[in-house]
């Protein structure tokens, strides 16, 4: 009895030790990874403290992606239910409810923001990723700040501000079918200012068979997006700042292109916006404010003469 009972004390101190040995070496490795603050609410906050579903992308995944735009980003991430078309159309559907199918901004049920207000439409592939600090997702309702654009959810998309040392990249690319892209950016913060930038510029060629024909590319002839944010801090914790984005495609492909080799049928597209915001704090933080205006433009031209189609 007395040796049952002196082996069940020592497996206890065993374990007891044991434990302390982990707590230890948990304590000593524990990292403050920093609280994650989300703006989709029309003001900042803690993640953990949104009631709704949020999924936040940050800049480093956003820097490891291959994708051009938000729809290719999104459908990467499986966020929502994404349908691609020919010529730069991308909609995304969350929880049962879609932004348009021809990007029309009021006609959707799940809005799409840049720097929290509304980008002016629902194609997901008008908005590029060289310039994108991190993206956030709210599935479910946002209608009661929202409207009933984002009765299924909403995507923000923040751009970048300027930080740390100046620094800048130029990237080309070539591809097949005579594709070509320019890219050139800049970021970083100088005595008050800062700013954060990019531009790039593609090309792409119809497709020639081996037979000599030629067919109408189902993509695009070229592509301009230019993103710019930078501003001036001129007292702690006041910053004004101007924010330009535009996106511009020229002979857009039409779905039609699956189905007859039309070269005239095409579509235009683009987006261009100039926002002018102004975000204050008093020294101790206890009061807060942001003023803001800005204008846009989001234009969609078809052509399609209807002589150019051909007979069946």
């Amino acid at each position: 009895m007395v040796k049952k009972v002196s082996f069940v004390f020592i497996l206890l101190l065993m374990c007891a030790l044991s434990s302390e040995t982990v707590l230890a070496k948990t304590d000593n490795s524990v990292t403050d990874l920093g609280e994650i603050v989300v703006t989709a609410g029309r003001y900042k906050e803690f993640k953990r403290e949104v009631t709704s579903h949020m999924t936040v992308v940050d800049e480093q995944d956003i820097a490891m992606s291959p994708a051009r735009d938000l729809g290719e980003f999104l459908a990467e991430k499986g966020i929502g239910h994404i349908n691609k078309t020919p010529g730069t159309l991308t909609s995304i559907g969350i929880r049962g409810f879609r932004t348009s199918a021809l990007g029309l901004d009021l006609e959707g049920r799940v809005l799409i923001l840049l720097d929290g207000r509304r980008i002016g439409t629902g194609n997901v592939a008008k908005v590029m990723t060289k310039n994108i600090e991190r993206v956030e997702i709210i599935r479910g309702p946002a209608s009661v700040q929202y409207g009933s654009a984002a009765i299924g959810g909403l995507v923000n998309v923040i751009t970048k501000q300027g930080r740390g040392e100046p620094s800048g990249f130029v990237q080309g690319e070539l591809g097949s079918f005579g594709h070509e892209e320019v890219s050139a950016g800049f970021s970083g913060a100088l005595k008050g200012f800062d700013f954060s930038g990019s531009v790039s510029r593609s090309t792409m060629d119809d497709y020639d068979t081996a037979d000599g024909d030629e067919y109408a590319n189902t993509g695009y002839k070229e592509k301009v997006n230019v993103s710019l944010n930078m501003g001036y801090a001129f007292l702690p914790k006041n910053r004004f700042g101007v924010i330009i984005n535009a996106f511009e495609v020229d002979k857009a492909g039409m779905p039609g292109y699956l189905s007859q080799n039309d070269l005239d049928d095409t579509t235009d597209k683009s987006n261009k916006s100039f926002d002018f915001v102004y975000d204050g704090a008093t020294p101790g933080g206890l009061l807060s404010w942001k003023a803001r205006y800005f204008v846009g433009e989001d234009d969609n031209t078809s052509v399609d003469p209807v002589a150019s189609n051909p007979d069946f």
